[in-house]
């Protein structure tokens, strides 16, 4: 997990550690932008491995609709043949059974909720990979696009260990309650409900409670 004073360089050495297992020769790290009434779906490229961008590209062109589509209604990670990335399946092993010459193109998404949404992405992966190893590998992935959008939105790993008290004072908050009245409420002192408020701006990496609040209810903490 990275700690406060991590940044997006990071994420590097582990994308390339899930490179050499899955024997891939390129990655990409993509963010997904949810579709919204003013808004299409879209799929960007936020990271990938050196000199891989033109495959990378060539590849959204071809597939971003897909895995648009994809991503919203399956956690399950998907495979293209490389010569006809309109073919594509559960498996790579389903792939090379279905005449692939070359080896397939794998793509993990993940779904985070609120917090953001993403897919990593190999090329030329090994046709032949257990079980045991699409899982961890996919497991890895949910992890890198959590750090990812963890950093994007200045989150310190520190909010995902709100507690429950933390989290009651802030939603109180944000619905327009004074300390005062929090803690006649909770049967807390009014010090101790700024003291939660406290400890949970600072494991959100927020600069004030206004603030704390905003990322709050962007990760889905409170609404």
């Amino acid at each position: 997990m990275l700690g406060d004073g991590a940044s997006t360089a990071d994420l590097f050495p582990k994308l390339v550690t899930m490179q050499r297992l899955c024997g891939s020769t390129a990655f990409a790290l993509l963010s997904v932008q949810a579709h919204t009434l003013l808004k299409p779906g879209k799929v960007e490229c936020a990271m990938q491995s050196s000199g891989s961008q033109a495959l990378v590209n060539k590849f959204l062109l071809q597939n971003s609709e897909f895995l648009l589509k994809h991503l919203y209604s399956s956690p399950v990670p998907v495979v293209f043949n490389p010569t006809d990335p309109a073919v594509f399946a559960a498996s790579p092993a389903v792939l090379a059974d279905s005449g692939a010459n070359e080896e397939p193109h794998l793509a993990f998404p993940v779904q985070l909720g609120t917090m953001g949404n993403g897919i990593v992405l190999f090329f030329n992966a090994r046709s032949v990979l257990s079980d045991d190893l699409l899982i961890d590998l996919h497991r890895k992935a949910v992890s890198v696009v959590r750090e990812k959008m963890r950093l994007a939105f200045g989150i310190s790993a520190g909010a995902e260990n709100l507690n429950d008290r933390e989290i009651e004072c802030l939603q109180l908050v944000g619905n327009g309650m004074k300390s005062e009245a929090i803690g006649e409420q909770l049967n807390l002192s009014v010090h101790t409900v700024n003291a939660y408020l406290g400890s949970a701006t600072t494991k959100l990496n927020a600069v004030n409670r206004i603030q704390a609040i905003a990322k709050a209810i962007r990760l889905g903490i409170i609404a």
